[in-house]
C-alpha cells in the first residue's frame, strides 16, 4: 500500500514532466502552424482568372509599316524576368450620351478660354475658336481627348531663347492649365512629369539640351502606375498628355500647344485574365508579331530589357490591356500583347 509520501512524490513528478511535455507540445504546435502559414504565403492557392468580360478584343495598334528583324536576348543573368500568369483588365469608361458628353466638353472648353459655340468637324469631333488669340481647340467628345493649336512657328515674338520657364515652373503652369479645364485627373496629378527643351527652327522644333538654347519647354504628364505597372501610350518616351509652353511674358501666349488623350479608366471595374508566358511573347517577337513603339535601323537588335505594362489605346475601346515591352539597341521598343491567345477574340 502506497504511503502518502510516495503518492505526493509521484504526483509532483507527474506534474513536472507532464507540464514540460505540454510546453514542448505547444512549442511544436506553434512551430508547425508558423511553417504552414509561411508555406501558404509563399505558395498561395491558385485562383483561376475570372474572365467575366468573356473574350477580349485584339489591341488596336496604329497602322505602321516596319521591316522584320532578328533578335538576340542579352538579359541580366541570361534569363527572362518572372511574371505573374494573370493580370487585371480594366474597363474604360465610355459616355452614355453623345449630347451629354458635348455639354460637358463645352464646360471644359470654357475653362480653357473658349466661350463660343463649336462647329462639328465630323461625328463626335468639334472645333472651338478663339479668334482674339488665334487659337483652335479640337475636342473629341467620345473619348474626351483634345488638341489646342496656336501658330507659334510663325510668331516672331517667341523666338528669343533662354526665356522659357524652368522645370518646376513649367510643371506648375501646365498643371494649372489642365486643372482650369477640369482635366487634371488624380492619375495625372500623382504620376511622373517630364520636361524637355525645344528650339523653334524653320518649320518645326529641334530638341536642345539646355534652357538657354530653348524657345519652348514641353511638359509630359504620365499616368500613375496601375497595379505596379506603367501605363504607356504609342510612344514610350512621350506621354499622350503633353503641353508646350513658350517663354513669352504675354500670359495668353504661354500655352502654345496641347495634346491631351487620357482614357477614363474605371479602377473599380476589372476582371482577371490569363497572360501568355514571356517565352511565348519572345517567340512572337522573333516571328514579327509585335508593334514597334520605337523602331531601329538595325537589322539585328539586342534585347536588353523586358517588362509588363498597360497600353493606353489610341482609339476608343472598352478595355485597358497588358503588353510585354521589349527594349533593345538603337532605341528599339516593341509591344507584344500579353493576354493569352485563348482569352482574345481572333476576329476584329
Amino acid at each position: 500500500m502506497a504511503t502518502l509520501t510516495k503518492v505526493a512524490y509521484d504526483s509532483r513528478r507527474a506534474i513536472k514532466y507532464g507540464g514540460g511535455g505540454l510546453v514542448l507540445f505547444l512549442l511544436l504546435w506553434s512551430l508547425m502552424l508558423g511553417a504552414v502559414k509561411a508555406y501558404r504565403l509563399a505558395n498561395p492557392p491558385k485562383i483561376p482568372p475570372t474572365m467575366k468580360y468573356s473574350l477580349l478584343p485584339k489591341i488596336d495598334f496604329p497602322e505602321k509599316e516596319f521591316v522584320k528583324k532578328t533578335f538576340v536576348a542579352e538579359l541580366a543573368n541570361d534569363n527572362f524576368p518572372k511574371f505573374s500568369d494573370q493580370a487585371k483588365i480594366y474597363v474604360i469608361y465610355r459616355p452614355a450620351s453623345d449630347f451629354l458628353a458635348l455639354e460637358y466638353d463645352k464646360k471644359v472648353a470654357v475653362g480653357l478660354g473658349f466661350v463660343g459655340e463649336p462647329k462639328m468637324v465630323r461625328y463626335g469631333v468639334y472645333e472651338f475658336r478663339n479668334d482674339n488669340l488665334n487659337q483652335t481647340l479640337t475636342m473629341n467628345v467620345l473619348d474626351g481627348s483634345f488638341v489646342l493649336k496656336y501658330p507659334y512657328l510663325e510668331d516672331q515674338t517667341l523666338l528669343v531663347p533662354g526665356k522659357v520657364p524652368n522645370k518646376n515652373e513649367a510643371i506648375t503652369i501646365a498643371s494649372e492649365y489642365l486643372r482650369a479645364g477640369g482635366k487634371l485627373s488624380t492619375e495625372l496629378e500623382s504620376g511622373e512629369k517630364e520636361t524637355s527643351f525645344w528650339k523653334i527652327e524653320g518649320n518645326g522644333l529641334k530638341s536642345v539640351a539646355s534652357k538657354d538654347e530653348a524657345n519652348v519647354i514641353r511638359v509630359d504628364f504620365f499616368r500613375d502606375k496601375i497595379d505596379g505597372l506603367p501605363v504607356l501610350g504609342v510612344q514610350q518616351a512621350r506621354s499622350p498628355v503633353s503641353i508646350l509652353i513658350s517663354g513669352t511674358g504675354v500670359d495668353n501666349k504661354k500655352i502654345v500647344e496641347v495634346n491631351y488623350k487620357s482614357m477614363n479608366i474605371d479602377g473599380q471595374s476589372f476582371s482577371t485574365y490569363p497572360l501568355k508566358s514571356v517565352e511565348t511573347a519572345w517567340q512572337e517577337l522573333q516571328n514579327g508579331s509585335y508593334w514597334p513603339s520605337s523602331d531601329s535601323d538595325q537589322t539585328s537588335v539586342r534585347i536588353t530589357n523586358v517588362f509588363l505594362a498597360y497600353f493606353e489605346p489610341v482609339s476608343l475601346t472598352n478595355f485597358l490591356q497588358a503588353v510585354y515591352v521589349f527594349e533593345g539597341g538603337g532605341g528599339f521598343v516593341a509591344y507584344v500583347p500579353a493576354v493569352a491567345a485563348s482569352a482574345v477574340s481572333q476576329t476584329n
